[in-house]
């Protein structure tokens, strides 16, 4: 009777477990930085890439403490955090180069670049990983490519400086060049060394210090605000009051 009862399948599909909380968290900011940026200007979609960033760097960490997991809930755990960092950091940020006025024809280009580069290294780290595991390999220590959740770092030190400008058009050039430069690493077969904990939490502290100095000598250098929509000019005539 009890061995029937363990077997039961759970009322709602997927795993419902602390060890994806982080992933889901992820998704979670992703979305609302979609909707903020669009509401608020794209520097509060910066900060939720930032903390979809965090979450993203961290949930592996988390997921490993979890011990005795069956195969299927391993399986799951990793097609659910390709599947989140695709919506984090191969949408969402378009959805910050849109809200901050890259709104002509030959940006959509740029956007469909950058996503395309994120799903295909997405899709290729997710084949070679089944196919290590597949082969006995030994525990991965570099990537080829750059993972795509490097974007929620590099991304906000191309907006602070791009920002710095207060003609738009530059802002937005510095910007293309960010999402067009991501792609290209995203895809270009390079080796990079996978950070442990330590150096996760190294990574977190040095951007938090480079993303404060950039802030501070944006307002008090530059002379624009924190939190300003420098491409108001771009939004609805509607909200242009509210800027």
């Amino acid at each position: 009777m009890e061995k029937k009862q363990s077997k039961r399948k759970a009322p709602f599909v997927g795993y419902w477990n602390y060890g994806v909380i982080l992933t889901y968290a992820s998704v979670a900011a992703a979305v609302v930085g979609i909707l903020v940026s669009s509401l608020y200007g794209a520097f509060w979609g910066v900060v939720c890439l930032f903390i979809s960033g965090f979450c993203d760097a961290f949930d592996g960490v988390v997921a490993g403490t979890r011990k005795n997991r069956s195969e299927l809930d391993k399986r799951f755990g990793a097609h659910i955090d390709s599947l989140s960092d695709l919506v984090a950091f191969g949408i969402a940020p378009i959805a910050i180069g849109f809200n901050m006025g890259m709104r002509a024809w030959y940006y959509i280009p740029v956007f469909v670049i950058f996503a395309l580069a994120a799903l295909i290294r997405l899709a290729y780290f997710d084949v070679t990983e089944e196919v290590r595991i597949a082969e006995g390999g030994e525990k991965r220590t570099s990537f080829e490519g750059l993972p795509v959740t490097n974007v929620a770092v590099g991304l906000p030190v191309f907006y602070f400086i791009a920002t710095m400008f207060k003609t738009p058009l530059v802002t937005q050039l510095i910007m293309a060049f960010c999402y067009l430069l991501c792609a290209f690493l995203f895809t270009f077969r390079f080796r990079m060394p996978k950070a442990g904990p330590r150096g996760l939490c190294i990574t977190v502290a040095v951007l938090f210090v480079i993303v404060t100095v950039l802030c501070l000598i944006r307002w008090y250098v530059c002379g624009v605000p924190l939190t300003a929509n420098v491409n108001a000019q771009c939004l609805p005539v509607w909200k242009r009051a509210t800027v």
